[in-house]
């Protein structure tokens, strides 16, 4: 990452392990809150995003900077306010930037609600078009003041642009895919080519409704108060177009199922010498497909296990891993032995040879989409189960 010597603030990012090398600007701003007055135009509120304008004030367009050099991780510290931090660290063996902010409290001493974006600006042709995910599975592809199924009169140009965000965003043209993936929903947007904006955080000071305002406020000992501060992270990648897709499922894997470190007030001999300290239910010669993840394992009452997996991949999105995977259940679980295996719906309230769909027919419907790939039953012999595409399938075992 270059960071310009005068300004202090991001120029450009290059991946050198695949060569994309882009100009790209990240800033703070914030959004000015609509104090509303018709029905027709409400305020911002909890659940309202209006902005007073389709253009946010700059925090900072000279931001102190330090650089801190270490052998595994560079770290890169930004003053954009006295309110807002950030420390960008760069590790040496990975391919994205994570960037730690803090933000708070927001000064409403003017009177003014303040809805704080970071805004990030690449030298992108990206055509009004970004993706954002479904809850964190299917990227959808949005496109800027447009909607695929009615005629889209545009009053508001940046909340109708904003989206909920639960994994991440990103927007490509013909040399780049720009993404970010957040550790938090947040709402996003691309309100101008090649740029993708998160809002952080908001504070509105005056009264905007019956659910009151989004002004929270942190008292110590009931007499100092503050408003709140917020702290959170953003990783940032960019890649060829095409590649980027697994970039953000392998990086959104770790940020959404960190490993979790425990501790002992025990001493590390007398540890050692009375526990197992490594140990794994697993072949320690087999590990999972790279689009597969674990998403239930859990010991039932009755001594039965409950198992989802999920296939990490949507259909075309990466030429390797969007494809049909296959998980061994003998070695995922070595030395048990299977009894039986019963597939049941997603929820385990039923098993899946039980379940009813109703066949929906659509007036106007166009043909028939092809059927996606899914997989097939599973064998109790060698008890294999496929996973087509961004499916998820749920099982009770018996051992």
């Amino acid at each position: 990452m270059l960071f310009s010597s005068t300004s202090g603030q991001l120029v450009r990012m290059f991946n050198s392990k695949t060569g994309v090398d882009v100009p790209v600007q990240q800033s703070y701003l914030y959004y000015s809150s609509s104090i509303g007055g018709t029905d027709d135009s409400p305020a911002s509120n909890l659940y309202v995003f209006r902005p007073n304008g389709a253009h946010p004030t700059i925090v900072s367009r000279k931001v102190p900077l330090k650089v801190v050099r270490g052998p595994l991780v560079d770290e890169v510290h930004q003053q954009f306010s006295s309110w807002i931090y950030q420390v960008t660290r760069l590790h040496k063996d990975k391919e994205h930037a994570d960037v730690e902010f803090t933000i708070g409290p927001i000064p409403t001493d003017d009177g003014v609600g303040k809805e704080v974006i970071t805004q990030m600006t690449a030298n992108m042709a990206t055509e009004k078009t970004f993706y954002t995910d479904s809850n964190g599975r299917d990227f959808i592809k949005r496109v800027r003041d447009y909607r695929p199924d009615w005629s889209l009169t545009v009053t508001q140009p940046v909340s109708g642009n904003y989206y909920p965000i639960n994994l991440g965003i990103f927007t490509m043209d013909n040399k780049t895919e720009f993404s970010v993936l957040v550790d938090r929903a947040a709402g996003g947007a691309s309100i101008e080519d090649g740029q993708i904006e998160l809002m952080l955080h908001r504070k509105i000071p005056y009264n905007t409704g019956v659910v009151g305002p989004p002004n929270e406020t942190v008292c110590i000992s009931n007499s100092t108060c503050k408003g709140l501060t917020v702290r959170g992270h953003y990783y940032i990648g960019i890649n060829k177009p095409g590649t980027g897709a697994r970039w953000r499922r392998t990086i959104g894997q770790e940020v959404y199922s960190p490993l979790v470190l425990a501790f002992a007030h025990e001493k590390m001999e007398e540890w050692t010498g009375s526990y197992v300290t490594s140990a794994t239910a697993m072949d320690s010669s087999y590990s999972l497909p790279q689009n597969v993840a674990l998403i239930t394992l859990q010991e039932l009452d009755d001594g039965s296990a409950l198992l989802r997996l999920a296939h990490l991949y949507e259909v075309g999105e990466d030429a390797e891993y969007s494809t049909l995977a296959k998980v061994e259940l003998k070695r995922m679980f070595a030395g048990r032995t299977i009894r039986e295996v019963k597939e049941m719906s997603l929820s385990a309230n039923q098993e899946k040879s039980e379940m009813k769909r109703m066949t929906w027919k659509v007036e106007g419907e166009a043909a028939a989409e092809p059927t996606p790939l899914r997989g097939g039953p599973v064998d109790v012999l060698d008890l294999i189960v496929e996973l087509g595409p961004m499916e998820i399938r749920t099982f009770l075992l018996k051992f």
